[in-house]
C-alpha cells in the first residue's frame, strides 16, 4: 500500500495522526468483533431451540392433518380451507450492536374457525389439526426471527473482521513504514543542514 503524504516536515504530524486514528479504529473494531461474537454465541442455542420446537410442531400438525384427511376426506379439508382466513405476522426490529435485527414476531392467527369448521361437518381431528397448525405457524415465526437475527449478526461479524484485518495488516503497517521512512529522511536533512550551518559559522577559511 503506497501512502501519499505531505512532503517534508509537514508529513510527520500528518502521518502520526493518521496512524493514531487507524490504531484507535482497530481497537474499536476489535471491541465490536468481540461483542458480535458474544451475540452470535447467545443466538446459536436460541436458533437450535427454535428449530427443534418448529420441527416438533410441524410433525404434530402433519399427524393431525393426516388424521383429519383420513376421517373426513379431501372434501372436508377443502371446506376447511374455504372458511379459513390468512394469518398476519408482525416482526419487531431492534438495533443490536449497531445491527438492525428481528427480535420478535407477533402472530395474529385468523379468528378461530371452530364454528365454521363444525358447521361444515368438520371432525374433532380437523379442529385439532387447525390448532396444531396455528402452533406450528407461531413456531415458524420464532424460528424465522432467530435465523434472521443470527444471519445478520454473522454478516456484520464477517464485515467487521475484514475491516479490522485490512487496518491491522495493511493500513497500520503502511503508515508506520511511511512514517519511519520519513523520519529517516528528515534526520538526514537535519544532519545536512547542521553540517552546512557549521561550515558557514566556521567561515571561508575554516
Amino acid at each position: 500500500m503506497n501512502v501519499r503524504h505531505p512532503p517534508g516536515r509537514a508529513g510527520r504530524p500528518w502521518l502520526a495522526h493518521r496512524l493514531a486514528v487507524a490504531q484507535r479504529g482497530a481497537e474499536l473494531l476489535d471491541e465490536k468483533q468481540r461483542a458480535l461474537a458474544r451475540e452470535r454465541r447467545r443466538l446459536e442455542p436460541e436458533l437450535a431451540a427454535a428449530r427443534a420446537d418448529w420441527e416438533g410442531c410441524a410433525r404434530e400438525a402433519e399427524r393431525w392433518l393426516a388424521r383429519a384427511a383420513t376421517l373426513g376426506g379431501e372434501r372436508q379439508l377443502a371446506l376447511a380451507r374455504a372458511v379459513s382466513a390468512a394469518a398476519e405476522v408482525t416482526v419487531r426490529w431492534h438495533s443490536i450492536i449497531g445491527v438492525t435485527c428481528p427480535v420478535d414476531a407477533v402472530v395474529a392467527p385468523p379468528a378461530a374457525p371452530e364454528r365454521e369448521l363444525s358447521a361444515s361437518g368438520g371432525s374433532a381431528a380437523l379442529l385439532m389439526a387447525a390448532a396444531a397448525h396455528r402452533r406450528a405457524l407461531a413456531a415458524a415465526a420464532r424460528l424465522a426471527v432467530a435465523d434472521g437475527a443470527l444471519r445478520r449478526i454473522e454478516a456484520e461479524l464477517r464485515a467487521t473482521t475484514l475491516r479490522r484485518n485490512a487496518i491491522e495488516r495493511r493500513w497500520i503497517p503502511a503508515h508506520a513504514d511511511a512514517l519511519a521512512a520519513l523520519e529517516l529522511t528528515l534526520e538526514e536533512l537535519e544532519r545536512e543542514d547542521g553540517a552546512r550551518v557549521r561550515r558557514v559559522a566556521a567561515g571561508p577559511g575554516a
